[in-house]
């Protein structure tokens, strides 16, 4: 009866797991790059005002992997997500809330319209608890 090298056969499986990982993973990277390149109107006026307004120290990322989502806006300090958005998926915002973010949504109309507002209600947000869950998620 021939020898089989097992150690051999259990490296290959892990190797081939672990390429497949590293692909998905470049493929959730590539993109977010996209998505931060195309974003909509309402997007680039919520990061203009998130990089030109002082929010306490907070820093923002843009299109962040969370979970099997993109969030729009992360500030990893404060776990706070904001989305930009017509509609609320409740089922993402109950996934990130569930590994412990807060989540605000603002609607693409509203950051549109009066942007000084939208600014106002982040940085409150940021001044609450991280443990604080926002009392309006969608305006």
């Amino acid at each position: 009866m021939p020898v089989v090298d097992t150690g051999r056969i259990v490296a290959s499986a892990v190797k081939g797991r672990e390429r497949k990982r590293w692909r998905t993973l470049q493929k959730r990277i590539e993109r977010a790059r996209g998505l931060r390149r195309s974003g909509n109107h309402a997007e680039q006026a919520m990061w203009e005002l998130l990089c030109t307004r002082p929010l306490g120290g907070a820093r923002f990322r843009r299109m962040q992997p969370i979970g099997p989502y993109l969030a729009a806006f992360v500030c990893t300090t404060k776990k706070l997500v904001i989305e930009i958005d017509g509609d609320d998926d409740a089922g993402r915002t109950q996934s990130m809330e569930q590994l412990g973010w807060r989540v605000a949504r603002f609607a693409a109309k509203d950051v549109l319209d009066d942007p000084e507002e939208a600014w106002q209600e982040i940085f409150r947000l940021l001044q609450a608890p991280a443990t604080a869950a926002p009392d309006r998620l969608k305006r």
